[in-house]
């Protein structure tokens, strides 16, 4: 379906900007489906490429929280795991030898979160103490508000929320070199594509032809006229 988006071969991705068939599309799922469509792909590639990809992402404002250098020697993506009742919807478990990090990552399309205490639930209940000594809390969505009002409603964090906005994911990975992997390359010009449709587009600076306003002439000479005082 991300070729279908990208290649403008299917009108669906219309439903996630709020188009709907009302006989047809009571419900739609957006933020499930476009974490599949964009997302879901990523988990096929190898370890190099899905680090890569998440490194960008964290890296990007946050340099402090860097990967290790280096392939990681393994690398998986969970989609929806459950503990208990507790449903994220991704974690990424990635590998360097004895060095383990891990991504809990809500996504958020066009949808609040459920409850002012989501983000806290997921990173308190769903990892327990020794997982959150190498992890950190991604938060994706159009905007990062919801994150930020979280964040302010009470910081269980310390430092590990990480707040990206879909804008953001596109200009973190338009800094990945091209020489990171032909497959992650191909992957990231799809989704940049399908973004594009969803009117998600990174900012590539002004363009070269824009032309100098022309200011009306004025004369050399420039006179004031004093104001008048108030009749009596």
């Amino acid at each position: 379906m991300l070729h279908a988006f990208s290649h403008k071969k299917s009108r669906l991705y219309r439903r996630y900007l709020g188009h709907r068939d009302e006989t047809t599309e009571q419900r739609v799922a957006e933020e499930d489906e476009i974490t599949s469509t964009l997302i879901g792909p990523l988990a096929f590639l190898s370890p190099a490429a899905i680090a890569t990809f998440w490194g960008a992402v964290v890296r990007h404002r946050n340099p402090e929280h860097a990967f290790p250098t280096g392939a990681p020697t393994h690398a998986e993506m969970e989609f929806w795991p459950h503990n208990g009742r507790i449903e994220p919807d991704l974690l990424v478990t990635l590998t360097w030898g004895a060095q383990t990090r891990i991504l809990l990552v809500e996504f958020k399309w066009r949808a609040p979160l459920s409850g002012d205490e989501q983000l806290h639930i997921q990173w308190e209940k769903y990892l327990d103490e020794h997982q959150r000594q190498h992890a950190l809390h991604l938060f994706i969505g159009l905007d990062t508000s919801a994150a930020s009002n979280a964040l302010n409603h009470r910081d269980c964090w310390e430092g590990k929320l990480i707040m990206r906005s879909w804008f953001d994911i596109l200009t973190a990975v338009a800094a990945i070199p091209m020489g990171r992997g032909l497959e992650l390359q191909r992957w990231i010009k799809q989704v940049g594509e399908c973004l594009e449709l969803l009117a998600v587009k990174p900012f590539n600076g002004f363009g070269t032809n824009l032309t100098k306003p022309q200011l009306p002439n004025v004369s050399e000479h420039v006179f004031f006229a004093h104001p008048q005082p108030p009749q009596s």
